[in-house]
């Protein structure tokens, strides 16, 4: 659990991320679901659909941002894999 001035200081800054000012405030929102998306924060992704569209989100672009978590881990996992396969070839274990 956070205490009181820890989670002052969090809130404090993901408002300075949610509302930074440099990025357009749907994008902002946008980046938002795709990292809730893509660490998997159940939670996250329930409030940031709740808020789509208030935030002038459409589901097309809700969509558009799933393609794109879906693609990026999709290359991940095949990252993943070919990093394994290539330390099997070389004679490494699971751990080695």
């Amino acid at each position: 659990m956070l205490t009181d001035k820890q989670q002052k200081k969090f809130n404090e800054f993901y408002s300075a991320a949610r509302n930074n000012d440099i990025l357009q405030p749907k994008t902002t929102f946008l980046l938002h679901l795709a990292a809730a998306m893509a660490v998997g924060c159940s939670p996250c992704m329930e409030h940031y659909l709740e808020e789509a569209e208030k935030e002038g989100v459409s589901p097309e672009e809700i969509g558009a941002v799933q393609a794109v978590v879906m693609a990026v881990s999709a290359g991940r996992v095949g990252a993943q894999l070919g990093a394994v396969e290539k330390r099997l070839e070389a004679g490494g274990g699971c751990c080695g």
